[in-house]
């Protein structure tokens, strides 16, 4: 399986590398696929078929809502197939940004939502047909444009 990193430059006033001259980078997110732009509405939604679990999506959010609004927030969305019906756990995690997952099905309605402000991720598990196609949104709440996104699809990690 072949990873990728989503990068982020050094921000200033961080510390930074050893050798005098280099770039730093900072590596935020590791997943397995990059987000694909244009994905700004279901129409145009990242098809990432049936993946192989556990799976990452990262990506970024050129704006965000501001004002308690989400009016100009960038809205990304991804087209998932679950293999079987057995409960996924989706997890958003996010820097710099206050981004919200939410699981619509093919009539356009929600049928799961985590927006909680303020909170640094967020986390569904959701059992979805296999014999639907699924979208994922995810739209930035508030924070900075660029914010930072990673997509974590996983099994339920089974309680003791």
């Amino acid at each position: 399986m072949r990873r990728l990193l989503l990068a982020l430059p050094l921000l200033a006033g961080c510390p930074t590398s050893e050798t005098p001259g280099e770039p730093t980078v900072v590596y935020a997110f590791e997943g397995d696929v990059l987000e694909q732009e244009p994905n700004d509405s279901p129409e145009q939604a990242q098809d990432l078929g049936t993946p192989r679990i556990p799976h990452a999506v990262t990506g970024s959010a050129s704006a965000c809502g501001s004002n308690g609004t989400l009016e100009g927030a960038d809205t990304d969305w991804l087209l998932l197939r679950p293999a079987n019906g057995a409960a996924l756990w989706l997890a958003l995690d996010m820097w710099e940004g206050d981004l919200d997952l939410a699981v619509v099905d093919a009539a356009g309605e929600v049928v799961a939502e985590s927006d909680t402000p303020g909170v640094d991720d967020e986390a569904l598990l959701i059992a979805l047909d296999p014999q639907e196609d699924w979208l994922l949104r995810i739209r930035c709440a508030a924070g900075n444009p660029g914010a930072l996104w990673r997509l974590r699809i996983a099994a339920p990690t089974p309680t003791p």
